[in-house]
């Protein structure tokens, strides 16, 4: 089933389980992997990290876009962004290209998965769901997200949620989805 995949990060503290996530997608028979981080991913988990795990790793500012947007746009039967800030989400719905991945974002022809990363209180934000709703007026899709549990902190609850799915979830979708195009 073989099929090229380009995974956007954004700087979501999700960013650091990335690697997790690119490990299982590479289970998937076939499956190449390249990852376009935005500056602020990298300043969370270095891109060295990233490459141990994906096929090529591009940083905005790293690579004078190269090999460009619009190559890797085209390179990719498949495009994911996760995590998704509330940024890049209103980026995408607006059609934004200032960094490599929302350039790559608004090239790519094909639908986009979002896999959101926030906290519950911008998730339900009005801009953020509309912005949600544009994208998926636009044809792409939005994975989650996933409400996740109350944890107590220096004596402190701290609401942690939306979050992502796991890693097996993750690859699950992705899987279907691959599975759907070559049907």
């Amino acid at each position: 089933m073989g099929s090229r995949l380009l995974v956007g990060a954004c700087g979501a503290a999700n960013v650091m389980n990335l690697p997790g996530y690119l490990l299982e997608l590479r289970r998937l028979p076939g499956v190449q992997v390249r990852v376009v981080m935005t500056a602020s991913a990298a300043r969370f988990l270095p891109a060295r990290t990233v490459a141990l795990v994906s096929d090529a790793v591009f940083c905005d500012g790293e690579h004078d876009f190269e090999p460009g947007h619009a190559r890797l746009a085209r390179w990719a039967d498949r495009v994911i962004v996760l995590p998704a800030t509330a940024d890049v989400l209103a980026q995408a719905a607006h059609g934004f290209a200032g960094s490599l991945l929302t350039a790559a974002l608004l090239a790519h022809e094909g639908a986009v998965i979002f896999f959101p990363s926030m906290n519950a209180a911008m998730w339900r934000k009005p801009s953020v769901q509309r912005n949600v709703a544009q994208l998926r007026a636009d044809g792409h899709h939005i994975a989650g997200p996933v409400m996740t549990e109350c944890w107590e902190i220096a004596g402190q609850d701290v609401r942690v949620g939306p979050g992502l799915p796991s890693p097996a979830q993750v690859a699950e979708i992705i899987g279907d989805i691959m599975k759907e195009d070559t049907a």
